[in-house]
């Protein structure tokens, strides 16, 4: 057995791996998937902070925070290979800092982001197929020592959840995809029924954005209302 592992730490680790790719494994919706993740690695870390990033092109961008004050994730991003989150994404490698991690050189600062002044960093990559596919991190307030055991469960966990991770992602640009070309094909239809009134193509889209605008809803309901109304004449 490992030093410093007692059977009872290693018991508990394995239980609170259980519980995460149970979560996972029972929801693939990414947005509850991720904001799961990062309640369970914040509790069992008592980290001040959890966020998990997402690669996407070129970017990582922040898609989970354990805290509630992130209400625009997604404007939180950086280029792979910037900050300390972009070298982990870039490198594949974990950097762990005990104190002072704002003073580091690969640090990147974000006006408005309190975590920027907390002195422990720990950050590791999710990886699925030798890939990486987003980072991990957590940080504590004050100094804190992160041991060997800290950072093998953290790694373990990026290597458990990215191969569910990325299905999930897959799943929701699916999705995403399927419910654009619904729309879409509302849209058209729409146009049709209005063209036949003697409007042109253009003013038809035109009119649909307008009451869209109007009635501030989208313009899928705008087509279904205009669809329905002819179906009942």
């Amino acid at each position: 057995m490992a030093k410093g592992k007692s059977p009872s730490k290693i018991k508990y680790n394995l239980e609170i791996l259980e519980d995460i790719i149970e979560t996972i494994s029972t929801n693939f919706d990414l947005k509850d998937i991720l904001t799961n993740i990062v309640k369970i690695i914040g509790k069992i870390t008592r980290a001040d902070s959890c966020f998990i990033y997402l690669i996407s092109g070129n970017e990582v961008i922040l898609k989970a925070s354990q805290n509630p004050h992130h209400s625009n994730l997604s404007l939180i991003k950086m280029k792979v290979g910037e900050g300390i989150t972009g070298w982990v994404a870039e490198t594949k490698k974990t950097v762990a800092i005990s104190r002072r991690a704002y003073e580091d050189r690969r640090f990147k600062l974000f006006s408005g982001l309190p975590e920027d002044k907390y002195e422990a960093f720990l950050s590791v990559p999710i990886i699925f197929q030798n890939r990486i596919i987003g980072v991990i991190n957590i940080q504590h307030k004050k100094i804190h020592r992160y041991t060997k055991t800290d950072i093998n469960f953290l790694e373990t966990i990026g290597k458990q959840i990215g191969g569910i991770l990325e299905v999930s992602r897959l799943m929701s640009e699916t999705n995403l995809l399927k419910e654009a070309l619904e729309t879409q094909k509302l849209i058209n239809k729409a146009k049709a029924i209005l063209m036949k009134t003697g409007i042109a193509e253009d003013q038809a889209h035109k009119l649909l954005i307008k009451k869209s605008m109007d009635k501030r809803i989208s313009i899928k309901e705008i087509a279904e209302a205009v669809i329905l109304a002819s179906e009942i004449k």
